[in-house]
């Protein structure tokens, strides 16, 4: 019992006097634990678990937008790739700047923002590019061709 009650109180932080402060008072100084968690250097498992399923919810609405855009301005190829690309990377600019840049403080790295669940809107993505381009282009087409069709009809008769 002895040897836990010297191991315990080997590692909490040292509770030595503090500085003293501009009223003259002598301040507790911080030890080195609670430093880290005043700088928030601890993170929390459950909120990392919620930040990630955070940015995977925003990484399908990106695709949704991106594909929507691309098939809207009637992208094809690789240059609706670059689309998705483009919104993805501009919305992590947005989460970053919506953090204040402080991006440590919500996930473990700082480039995960841009990194991880990127390929979590590539299925919604291809989704909504299709659709949208099929209802705009494809079905405009088939309208003017079917309007063509009938005009052709009527003024043969």
């Amino acid at each position: 019992r002895g040897l836990r009650r010297k191991a315990a109180s080997a590692a909490m932080p040292p509770s030595a006097a503090g500085q003293l402060d501009k009223t003259g008072a002598k301040e507790p100084k911080k030890g080195k634990l609670q430093q880290k968690d005043d700088d928030g250097e601890f993170l929390n498992l459950v909120a990392l678990g919620h930040n990630g399923r955070t940015l995977a919810h925003a990484r399908v609405f990106s695709g949704v937008m991106a594909g929507c855009v691309a098939g809207l301005l009637r992208y094809e190829g690789l240059a609706g790739v670059f689309i998705f690309v483009l919104v993805t990377l501009l919305h992590s600019a947005m989460i970053c700047a919506k953090m204040g840049f402080h991006t440590q403080r919500h996930f473990p790295k700082a480039h995960d923002v841009f990194v991880n669940q990127s390929s979590g809107g590539i299925l919604p993505f291809i989704l909504f590019w299709t659709l949208s381009f099929d209802m705009v282009h494809i079905f405009e087409i088939r309208r003017a061709g079917e309007k063509a069709g009938v005009a052709a009809v009527l003024g043969s008769s």
